[in-house]
């Protein structure tokens, strides 16, 4: 009776071992069958977004993790390149155009075979394509002319529809000058001379039209096309005149959260990436008082569009890739997704035939509208040479805007520096 007994406590006791054994073993395969996709992001401005994302998706698919890093301002690009350099390379990855391609191709993946990629506005992809091979996604159409307060205008007696050319352009500009102390203007522009990256958009007003949306052309270039230079010289020397002085005292966020903003300018030079901004501080602004207006360049009557972010899936971890292709492929098709990227983070689709009645604002429907046409008026500052646009564009309409040097130097002093860094780097 007794030897029966311990047979059976020896009995249970092995069933129990043989279960813990068992959980622990299954515990330890389950943890192992979860894909961590690293997401390396250069948009702060949208970081809460893209871990919003993370969070819905990882609830949707159990067994992946998705770890999103975001470090822009400025030093996303040596960040990146650090992890490169260290061996520990995103799965996903956001790039700046083609400089970053080319630097990091031989360890980018062809997204050629995505389905996603055959959906992409077609104007948007040579800025990640090299040869006949697709290395990156477009996050959002981004749409950059003169934002303008349209209730000043109003005030002011300004139809922005009687605006067609410099011309008109700059007669409202004299007009609102004329009459900035009963509209309560500091002054009508609030251009920030202090950010080199700003100048370097401007400039990309005047010297994108040569490659006719061509970015690889505009990459491989080794000269500054300067065809519509007079007409940049009298829209500078206009931002000069009509400007918060000092203008290079003018820093970014200031511009357009405290002078555009609280109606101290009437006009700035930016995209439709400040709405999430003017969003937060109140949600009517947008809706209410948001107008964009086109540079008028040669013939062009379109607000300059394109994409400054792309999303490429690196090769360092080739286990991963078909979840990254999966995640990335979701980011763009999903309703839940792109509800969240449209409404919240409040990016313009990169994707051809996105129903118009779903874009919460007319800036975005603009946005839409010319970015999507096939007369798009794509930009060309993000193929620069690397280090262009802070070591010579940047510096040098700076040193415009103080009287330190004249246009023609300006223009000879840029051209050289442009040709320089091309000899040296990306393009070649």
């Amino acid at each position: 009776m007794r030897v029966r007994k311990l047979f059976i406590l020896f009995a249970a006791l092995a069933c129990v071992i043989i279960f813990a054994i068992y959980k622990l073993r299954q515990s330890s395969s389950s943890s192992q069958s979860v894909t961590t996709i690293n997401f390396f992001n250069q948009k702060p401005e949208v970081a809460a977004g893209y871990q919003k994302l993370a969070k819905l998706y990882e609830k949707e698919h159990p067994n992946v993790k998705v770890k999103i890093t975001t470090v822009g301002n400025g030093s996303g690009a040596s960040s990146l390149q650090a992890k490169f350099v260290s061996g520990d390379a995103p799965d996903v990855v956001m790039l700046g155009g083609l400089p970053d391609v080319d630097r990091y191709r031989k360890h980018l993946i062809s997204l050629n075979s995505m389905s996603i990629q055959k959906k992409i506005v077609p104007s948007l992809k040579t800025g990640a394509e090299i040869g006949s091979t697709l290395y990156g996604i477009p996050v959002d159409i981004e749409g950059y002319g003169w934002s303008y307060n349209k209730q000043i205008f109003k005030k002011a007696g300004i139809d922005p529809n009687s605006i067609h050319n410099y011309a008109t352009f700059k007669k409202a500009v004299e007009k609102l000058n004329s009459e900035k102390k009963k509209l309560g203007l500091t002054a009508v522009f609030g251009f920030n001379g202090g950010d080199t990256t700003t100048i370097a958009s401007y400039a990309a007003q005047f010297l994108s039209q040569h490659f006719k949306n061509n970015l690889t052309k505009a990459y491989y270039s080794e000269h500054l096309n300067w065809k519509y230079s007079k007409q940049m010289r009298a829209y500078t020397n206009l931002i000069k005149k009509y400007n918060v002085q000092p203008i290079l005292s003018v820093k970014y966020d200031p511009s357009v959260q405290d002078l555009f903003f609280n109606e101290k300018v009437a006009v700035i030079p930016q995209g439709n990436w400040i709405i999430p901004t003017l969003d937060e501080a109140d949600s009517s602004f947008v809706k209410d008082k948001l107008g964009m207006l086109p540079f008028y360049v040669g013939n062009n009557k379109q607000i300059m569009t394109g994409s400054s972010w792309y999303i490429g899936i690196t090769d360092q971890h080739p286990a991963k890739e078909k979840a990254a292709k999966k995640f990335v492929t979701w980011l763009y098709t999903s309703p839940e997704s792109q509800n969240i990227t449209v409404n919240e983070m409040r990016l313009v689709p990169a994707t051809i035939n996105y129903p118009l009645s779903k874009l919460p604002d007319p800036i975005s429907k603009l946005v839409y509208v010319d970015g999507t046409s096939k007369n798009a008026f794509v930009p060309v500052h993000k193929e620069f040479p690397n280090g262009f646009t802070q070591e010579a564009i940047g510096p040098n309409m700076q040193r415009y805007f103080a009287n330190r040097i004249t246009w023609k130097e300006f223009q000879k002093l840029t051209s050289r520096q442009y040709y320089q860094l091309r000899q040296v780097q990306g393009g070649k």
